[in-house]
């Protein structure tokens, strides 16, 4: 089922416990499909697709902060703030905020293929040169390159027209939007010494977005974490290596069941 709140589009499918999955930059919530189709058996499953990307192409994306108050207006109407949330990349950056903001409401979060800590001086040197790079010549050339790091490169040769397409779809305005907002975004590390329920962190073992030293001292903040490394996946294991990210989604519902059952 399709849906539409404040122009922010998403689909809400199956029963039972409420899971919600957000996408990464420039992607859009068709990134969960394989894991939904086969999760929505048991849980309620809304993806949501963020301000300026996919079928909320319509709406902007103004800041982290706001887009989690946005995320969270639409769990309020479909009763289900007290989901699992997962978030990829961006969409990690916005679990954060959402840790702050609401994580007492959750059940528990999940950090896929991202980080809680706050962009180095390299990495929103690099968002500005992006910025000026599209500014000059147009997205075609930033998205040629951009797609050319979300995976793996075995996994490139069969992905990239899937990619492609999906990427394509962002306009100009929303990828300079989210690159601003990922610069400018705050540090959330913290929110995991605070966040008390089940928190997933799933890493690419070929991912160069991140180093899986940064992820695993995050990991050590928490009181109750799972890890999963997943082998031959860059950034987009959902896509790269499905079966694999599913099977550690469905481990750590399983991790969270058990907590809610001894809470």
């Amino acid at each position: 089922m399709s849906l539409l709140v404040n122009n922010i589009s998403y689909t809400k499918v199956g029963s039972g416990p409420h899971l919600c999955f957000l996408h990464g930059f420039c992607e859009d919530s068709s990134i969960w499909n394989y894991q939904i189709g086969r999760l929505q058996e048991d849980f309620t499953c809304i993806a949501i697709d963020l301000p300026g990307f996919g079928d909320s192409a319509g709406a902007s994306f103004t800041s982290i902060p706001e887009v989690a108050i946005q995320i969270h207006t639409i769990l309020i109407k479909e009763e289900a703030t007290a989901c699992v949330l997962f978030g990829h990349s961006l969409g990690g950056y916005i679990v954060g905020e959402y840790l702050q903001k609401y994580g007492e409401e959750l059940s528990a979060a999940a950090v896929i293929h991202a980080t809680l800590n706050a962009d180095s001086l390299k990495k929103k040197a690099n968002r500005m040169k992006s910025i000026d790079f599209i500014s000059a010549y147009g997205p075609s050339e930033f998205f040629r390159l951009f797609t050319k790091g979300l995976v793996s490169l075995p996994n490139l040769g069969r992905l990239r027209v899937g990619l492609d397409n999906m990427v394509q779809r962002t306009s100009q305005k929303a990828i300079t939007d989210g690159l601003l907002a990922m610069s400018k975004r705050a540090d959330k590390s913290q929110e995991l010494l605070r966040f008390k329920k089940p928190m997933l962190f799933l890493i690419g073992e070929e991912d160069t977005h991140y180093d899986a030293t940064e992820i695993l001292a995050q990991v050590a903040m928490c009181d109750i974490a799972q890890v999963t490394r997943i082998r031959g996946a860059g950034h987009l294991s959902m896509l790269e290596k499905p079966q694999e990210n599913l099977e550690a989604i469905q481990e750590f519902l399983l991790l969270v069941e058990r907590v809610s059952e001894r809470s």
